[in-house]
Order: structure tokens, then sequence, then C-alpha cells
């Protein structure tokens, strides 16, 4: 964008260097906003929808974003004080326990080992408050963060513009599965002339909804433990696990690495979560950060000591960005987990029907021309991610494009350096409706190549 109007009105000047740098790109709203208008198939945004009846007790054929009902039912239930006061800047006690003990029950059979390194929840607005909360904490402008290649188009927005970072990218795929040699490789260039470095990965994927099979996620786990030890510098491993627990594929691991990863003095996980997409409650804006200590940390400071003081740092961030979190959001979430089997039940009501449209989706993938576009693999998540295919291959946009004005499909297109596609977000595709999106990617595939 050129910003001439306010340049001729003389706002422009008045703006800082970031205030004059920051431009959001027409991405993922810009997309949506064509979808509503132009679409009767609309893939585009991450947000799990559904016919009422699906999933909630009472409910009807008309599509909906899906709920669980234990969280719908609690609204109308909460006093006065559950849902007008402000929230302490660093979470609501309550929920804070809640969620830390909902962590330790999808931990299972490591949550022993677990229990006395994770720290207590940090609430901040949503996962993407807490990759900035996170990172504005752990590095300074200039530094590197060590991401896949395909990745969520708005990390770019909060690394580079808002922090002034420098991203070291990798390529995710080799062989169909993860590149883990490429994503050490880049560890190490980021460790370059320091003693630290900062890495973020993300399963289920955005865009791709690539799962780990089982057999990969160890090697992940076992690779990254080795290395870091060996090169004796640390690693801050941010896990963005947004989609934790949307897996449709048996191979594929469906439980958060940052179960199994076992902190060190060399290796510090921190996990990036919330209700968004754990409770289906996208405009909540309640995401946490978790935090593993290792014990080489707690052999030499008491555990209740550095959370005191690292919650200092975090209740900093919050009183002088957002103040705190939405009280009424965090009051219903603790409820409903007082009791995290039914949560569980409910939630895989959801999971089984978006499994449904992952399965036709994957029957249905050899009618698209993969010489021209390319599923990446895919096992879970919301999304799957097209590649546009060989030299002569159109622009994503104008893939997108063709999409919407032809065939009424909404998508969104990715185009920078090691991804060039389409993502379909069928979390929002009615499973009756997987075949004309399959049919539209085919046809767009012979239309324009």
């Amino acid at each position: 964008m050129s910003w001439e109007a306010l340049k001729q009105a003389g706002a422009f000047d008045l703006l800082s260097d970031f205030g004059k740098s920051a431009e959001l790109q027409a991405g993922i709203f810009y997309w949506l906003g064509r979808a509503k208008n132009e679409a009767k198939i609309n893939g585009t945004i991450g947000a799990a929808k559904g016919k009422a009846s699906q999933i909630l007790p009472d409910g009807d054929d008309k599509t909906i974003t899906m709920a669980l009902p234990s969280i719908r039912s609690l609204i109308p239930s909460l006093g006065t004080e559950e849902i007008f006061p402000y929230s302490p800047s660093l979470g609501n006690p309550a929920f804070r326990k809640a969620w830390r003990a909902w962590l330790l029950h999808k931990a299972g059979a490591t949550s022993g080992r677990l229990d006395p390194l994770v720290s207590a929840p940090i609430v901040v607005p949503g996962i993407t408050g807490a990759i900035y909360t996170v990172l504005r904490l752990f590095c300074d402008p200039g530094e590197s963060i060590v991401v896949p290649d395909k990745r969520w188009e708005n990390y770019d927005n909060v690394y580079e513009k808002n922090l002034g970072m420098k991203v070291e990218p990798f390529r995710f795929f080799t062989g169909g599965d993860f590149d883990l040699e490429a994503f050490l490789a880049a560890v190490d260039r980021a460790w370059q002339g320091k003693n630290k470095a900062v890495a973020l990965l993300n399963f289920p994927n955005n865009p791709t909804g690539y799962c780990p099979p089982k057999t990969t996620a160890k090697e992940i786990i076992q690779g990254i433990q080795n290395f870091t030890a060996k090169a004796g510098k640390t690693l801050v491993l941010l896990l963005d696990d947004a989609y934790e627990g949307f897996v449709y594929n048996q191979d594929a691991e469906s439980r958060s690495l940052f179960y199994d990863i076992e902190p060190s003095e060399y290796l510090v996980p921190i996990k990036l979560d919330g209700i968004t997409k754990e409770l289906l409650w996208y405009g909540a804006r309640v995401g946490c950060i978790s935090i593993g200590y290792p014990q080489a940390w707690l052999d030499k400071a008491d555990k209740a000591d550095i959370e005191k003081e690292l919650g200092n740092k975090f209740e900093f961030m919050a009183r002088s960005m957002y103040s705190n979190c939405n009280t009424m959001a965090q009051n219903v979430a603790a409820k409903a987990l007082e009791n995290p089997e039914a949560v569980v039940a409910e939630r895989q009501k959801a999971i089984n029907i978006l499994a449904g449209r992952y399965d036709v989706f994957q029957e249905l993938l050899p009618k698209i021309d993969r010489n021209k576009l390319n599923a990446d693999p895919f096992q879970g998540g919301f999304f799957c991610f097209f590649n546009a295919m060989g030299d002569k291959a159109p622009k994503p946009a104008d893939i997108a494009d063709h999409l919407l004005k032809k065939y009424e499909v909404g998508t969104v297109p990715s185009d920078g350096p090691g991804i060039k596609g389409i993502r379909v977000a069928f979390c929002g595709i009615e499973e009756e409706n997987i075949p004309k999106v399959v049919d539209a990617l085919a046809g767009s595939a012979e239309d324009l190549w």
C-alpha cells in the first residue's frame, strides 16, 4: 500500500518507523471477505462449522460455529461477579489451576514427570498474544527465530514487523515427512555467535494440516534433545498447539510434543495453547503460556521464586499492553473443566465430524492432477494445502480468484519463499460439499495450467 491519503493529509510523517512499516497484507481476512460475497462453499477461515444437530443436543439443521454443549449451557448460569469484574493480569486463579490440570490430564502417563516441572499457565489474549508476549520477553530485535517455510502468514507480522526479528526458515517437508535435518541445521545457524536460539513448531500445522507420524514425533523429540545437549547451547522451543487433538489418522501423533520433551538447561519447551480451538470458543480470546522448567533451574532456585519473578515480567507485559483477559470466558472454562471427561467426549463429536470430511478428501484426492496441484501430507488440523506445481504455475492469488469466480469456492492463497499454493479450510465445509471442492480444485488445475 502506498499510503497516499495519509501522506496527502500530512498524517504519515507523524507515525513512528514501526507505524510507517505496519501493513496488513491481503491475507486470510481479504479472502474471507470475498468468499462471504462470492462463494457458495467457504474454505477460508479456521473455524469449525457444521449442523447444530451434529453437536448440540437440541440443535437443528442450521449451520453454526461448533460449540461444546457444556460451555454453551454454563453461560446463562453465571453470577454477576463471574462476568463483569476485571481479571488479574496473569489470569483468574481458578482458570489457571483448571488449565494446568487439563494439561496434565492430556499428558496421561507422563503427567507424573511433568507435574513438578510445568509452570502455572499465564493467560493471554489468544495464541497470537502468547507468541508475541513470549518473544518480546525472550528475544531482542534483530535476533532470529527458526520457523518452517510452510507456516501461518500472521507469524511474520508478529516476528518481523512487530518485533523486528529475523526469520530463519527451514524446509518443512522431505520425502513427504518432517525434515528434521533441515530444522536442526536452521537452529545451528541461529546459534552462530550466540548461546541461545528460539524456534517454533506447530502440529497439526497451519496451513498444511500435517501431524508427524508417531515414529517421526519420537525422532523429532530425541533429535532435538540430543542435538542441544551435544551443542551445549540453549534452544527455547515454542510449541504452537492451537489444533492439538484434532488428528484423524491413527498413525499420526495426536498429542503435543510438550508432554514427552524433557526440559534441560539446553532445551526449554514453552507450550502455547488455549480455549480458542480446544474448547471451540473462538471469540473468547483466552490463550495460555505454560513453561517446562528444566530440573537444572529448580536445583539452583526455588520453583515458587522462579514463578514469582517470571510472573512479574509477564504481568508487566499484560499491564503495558492489554491489562487482562476475558473474565467470563475464564470462569466458564474453569467450570467446564471440572469434568474433563465430559469435555473430551464433547470435543470428540467435533473431531469425528471433521474426520468424516478428512476421509472424503483423502479418498477423492487422486482426482486432482498432482503435477499441477499437489497436496502436502495432512493428517489433522483444520486445513490442507495444495502446492502450485511447475515453473509455469499460475500465481496462488490467481488460482484462488479463479476458484471463486468460476466455481464459487473460497480458499486462501500463499505465495512466498518455500510456499506457493492455496489453503483449503475443510473445517468449515460440510461433508456433502467436499466432493464439490475437489471437483473445483481438479477443474482449476485443468483450466489454468
